[in-house]
């Protein structure tokens, strides 16, 4: 069976401080059940489903008759709007004439009016409930329906599959019987007052904590951002202080360097003749192949761990004031 839709509003609304008056907090199903006799075959088809909703403010009482259908059965008529609409009732042809006509239910699609005045074009033709089937175009769901100043009349609300089981046959002039009867009781709690403002402190909770995320996290891209920018910067300068280093290819000749004792201490081999090698500011010499690398990661002598930018930038200066 389908909850009724205005549960889930009335629940949401009560949590935002709505008056629980406007919504219902207690509602009954009813149990539709239908019998009518095929008149080709003579086999008798019954139905019983706990199918219905009582509307508000309808008795939650038991009723039952034949199924009666505003007349002519057109699609745009079965809403028993119009002031002087007419029934159908189809009745069994065993009774007997002049006998009081059986009681019956009118059958109307829900739309094109209040529900009151179907229920009051109803009750002036002597109906003894109406039954109210629900169509696509409204969502097709059941729900206890309003229908204030009806009060005295059984006023249930089907489905529109339950509606056309029961229409099918009236339309062919069958006579069917229907049974109504008090189903279940249901009950929707509202939300309290102290859990409606728990549950708006978890809410503003998770969104200050979301907030202060991506507050971090674009705080943290930009300095990164920032980082490889200045590290890109750093490293152009880098590239440009190790291009003013001394380069010297070396030679047996050269004076200060032994070519056969002296080694690179990087690749840890000997210097030898026409290698092109880089001087340090602090006098540390190593294969130009060697030094440019490490310079560009480390900036630092690999021997006594001089800063070379530091050093160059004061060698460099001194040099360009001579």
């Amino acid at each position: 069976m389908v909850l009724p839709r205005g549960v889930g509003l009335a629940l949401l609304l009560a949590a935002l401080g709505c008056p629980r008056a406007a919504w219902p907090l207690v509602w009954y199903s009813a149990w539709v059940s239908t019998v009518y006799t095929e008149p080709g075959t003579n086999r008798t088809v019954r139905s019983s489903a706990e199918s219905g909703l009582y509307g508000d403010a309808s008795p939650k009482q038991s009723v039952q008759g034949l199924v009666g259908i505003p007349r002519g059965g057109a699609p745009g008529r079965m809403e028993g709007c119009a002031p002087d609409v007419e029934y159908e009732v189809p009745a069994p042809p065993a009774r007997s004439a002049g006998a009081p006509f059986p009681a019956w239910i009118a059958l109307v699609a829900r739309g094109g009016c209040s529900l009151q005045h179907k229920i009051g074009h109803a009750v002036r033709r002597r109906a003894a409930a109406v039954v109210v089937y629900n169509e696509p175009r409204f969502g097709n769901t059941t729900l206890p329906a309003s229908h204030l100043g009806t009060s005295h009349t059984v006023v249930i609300m089907v489905a529109h599959p339950k509606g056309m089981e029961i229409l099918e046959p009236v339309q062919r002039g069958i006579p069917v019987k229907m049974a109504i009867s008090v189903g279940r009781q249901h009950k929707q709690e509202f939300i309290s007052g102290q859990s409606a403002a728990f549950v708006a402190i978890a809410l503003i909770t998770m969104m200050i904590i979301s907030l202060a995320w991506l507050i971090f996290f674009y705080i943290q891209r930009f300095l990164h951002t920032r980082s490889q920018f200045g590290n890109q910067r750093d490293r152009k300068e880098t590239v440009k202080a190790i291009g003013q280093l001394q380069l010297h290819i070396v030679n047996r000749k050269d004076k200060g360097l032994d070519v056969d004792a002296e080694n690179c201490a990087i690749c840890i081999e000997n210097f030898q003749p026409k290698d092109t090698v880089r001087v340090l500011p602090c006098k540390h010499v190593f294969h130009r192949h060697c030094i440019d690398p490490w310079l560009l990661d480390h900036r630092t002598c690999p021997m006594c761990k001089l800063d070379i930018i530091k050093a160059l930038g004061y060698w460099i200066f001194k040099r360009a004031s001579f």
